[in-house]
């Protein structure tokens, strides 16, 4: 038996494992995945990370000061302070991978060969569910912003897993403060697709209740920083510009979070913007199973179960710009 095992080591060096992580022990499998997006973990929105199917987010509105009194009475009606919530419900998602062992197991030793400085564990486990950890935390970035949203209700969706921030404020009720135009942005620093013009309806159609609040950030993609990069280049004829000039707006601070939508622009505080997953809860599960032994394929299939959702606290307290057609 010794000598078998020694030959089969010397064959493969990986020892493939069967494993489901149910509930806390899925965590560290699962957590990751998720909470390392690139919004999240920057704390570009705000997180809930212990939701059981739904949340309820309350917001506060009304409330005034009055003459004193002997009496407890309200204030008159209109000024009363007004408590409403709404719901944030997250959909039930799964990620599904499946690799060849040949190809994985001589990354994994690949890996190991690169000492101290090597990123991934010395479990084999370990190091498959960060490979796939990668794909999810990228899937989830794309889904918070882009989820299931088509600017003109017919091109398809950067992701399909839930409603993200910009499809959550498109299908609401309250739109007051969006600005629509035709047409893809551009670097065009006075066109009316132009970056700046759509910057400049955004900040001149700010919600009274944020407007000029040192809280509240302009959101954009990467692509549309880049294109207002260009428009300052061209509009002061300054080929390089410092970061500052880049990151800021008329008082607000720029922030581009690797999944935002492009073609849009969010003028909101981050108390407004809601994630929420069920990753620290006993609700998920991960699952490492080697099919060598049970169909003869040499695959391993990797499996994450989690919740997750956005939602926005109060779309009145927000503003939008975005392209339409």
């Amino acid at each position: 038996m010794a000598n078998a095992l020694s030959i089969n080591l010397a064959v493969s060096p990986v020892t493939y494992v069967n494993k489901t992580y149910a509930g806390l022990l899925a965590m560290p499998f699962v957590a990751p995945a998720i909470l390392s997006a690139d919004s999240i973990a920057n704390g570009y929105v705000s997180v809930l990370e212990n939701v059981r199917h739904k949340a309820v987010l309350k917001k506060f509105s009304g409330g005034s000061i009055a003459d004193r009194t002997c009496n407890f009475a309200k204030p008159l009606l209109g000024t009363q302070l007004v408590l409403t919530d709404v719901v944030l419900e997250t959909k039930q998602l799964q990620v599904n991978e499946e690799f060849c062992n040949n190809e994985l197991a001589q990354d994994w030793a690949a890996a190991q060969m690169q000492g101290a400085s090597a990123a991934m564990p010395n479990a084999y486990a370990g190091f498959v569910s960060q490979y796939v950890a990668r794909i999810c935390q990228a899937d989830t970035e794309i889904a918070i912003w882009g989820g299931n949203y088509s600017y003109d209700g017919s091109t398809a969706a950067p992701s399909t897993a839930f409603n993200g921030i910009v499809q959550q404020y498109k299908a609401g009720a309250a739109q007051t403060y969006q600005t629509t135009n035709a047409g893809a942005w551009t670097g065009d620093a006075v066109a009316v697709t132009g970056i700046l013009t759509n910057l400049a309806a955004l900040i001149a159609n700010a919600p009274p209740a944020i407007a000029g609040d040192p809280d509240a950030n302009i959101y954009l993609s990467r692509a549309s920083v880049q294109l207002y990069y260009q428009a300052l280049a061209a509009t002061y004829d300054l080929p390089f510009l410092n970061d500052g000039m880049v990151t800021r707006y008329s008082g607000y601070n720029i922030i581009s979070p690797a999944g935002m939508v492009n073609n849009a622009a969010i003028l909101s505080k981050k108390d407004n913007l809601y994630f929420g997953t069920n990753v620290m809860t006993d609700m998920t599960e991960a699952r490492i199973l080697d099919l060598t032994n049970v169909t003869g394929d040499a695959v391993t299939r990797v499996a994450l179960l989690f919740d997750a959702g956005c939602q926005i606290v109060d779309e009145a307290s927000m503003g939008v710009a975005r392209q339409t057609s």
